[in-house]
């Protein structure tokens, strides 16, 4: 009873958490394309045409995993969705520590410079834990 209290709990933070950085996404969707664009895996920043296709698939899945967390019958799926995309944003920051982003990292707020540090892909890395530990659970009792 307590444990499903708890995966209750961390649901509603979970989607409040998505749905709080889609709906900013959402706000300034060019920002957002643009900031997707200076992320670098390599020498190379993403092209923008390429960006501005991502960007939009990106905030619908955050939308997605914040529905899909709150749903009893599709949580597991929400959770592991979600686990992927802090993976995504795990790899992208880590390449990136120490980059100045002039619109932002892309996490929250927008229009507003900021640098990526070790503590964002810190953020990123509890966020997938948890979210992994709640699939885990799921999976666990069935």
């Amino acid at each position: 009873m307590i444990i499903s209290i708890m995966i209750w709990m961390v649901s509603f933070v979970i989607a409040a958490l998505y749905y709080k950085s889609s709906v900013q996404k959402l706000r300034t969707p060019y920002t957002f394309s643009y900031i997707v664009s200076e992320y670098q895996l390599s020498t190379y920043h993403m092209p923008l045409a390429i960006a501005t296709k991502l960007a939009p698939l990106l905030i619908v899945v955050e939308l997605l995993t914040a529905v899909w967390v709150l749903l009893p019958w599709t949580r597991i799926y929400g959770f592991a969705l979600g686990a992927s995309l802090q993976l995504i944003f795990i790899i992208l920051m880590s390449a990136n520590i120490g980059r100045s982003f002039p619109y932002g990292c892309g996490c929250f707020k927008m229009n507003a410079p900021s640098v990526i540090t070790v503590r964002h892909v810190w953020g990123n890395f509890v966020l997938c834990i948890v979210q992994v530990a709640v699939v885990l659970w799921l999976l666990a009792v069935g």
